[in-house]
């Protein structure tokens, strides 16, 4: 059986994943997102589900990503 690749399901896991695949801390991703590390760290871990539009896409385009790849990561809705 050929192996699969396991996609995030949640917000925090699509994110935490690609930050880690970048290798960005938790502080450097805040900085070029220009939010607080607190509120990053919530997000990521999980504290904050829906963190809202705006921040999410301040997040997405610090790690140079998109609304159009995080549907990817989080399964669109066929």
């Amino acid at each position: 059986m050929p192996h699969l690749p396991v996609t995030p399901v949640t917000l925090a896991e699509a994110l935490s994943a690609e930050r880690a695949r970048q290798g960005l801390s938790v502080y450097e991703l805040a900085k070029r997102s220009q939010l607080r590390a607190i509120g990053i760290h919530k997000i990521l871990d999980g504290s904050t589900p829906n963190p809202g539009l705006l921040t999410t896409v301040r997040i997405l385009s610090a790690l140079g990503r998109d609304l159009a790849w995080l549907a990817k990561q989080l399964g669109e809705p066929k």
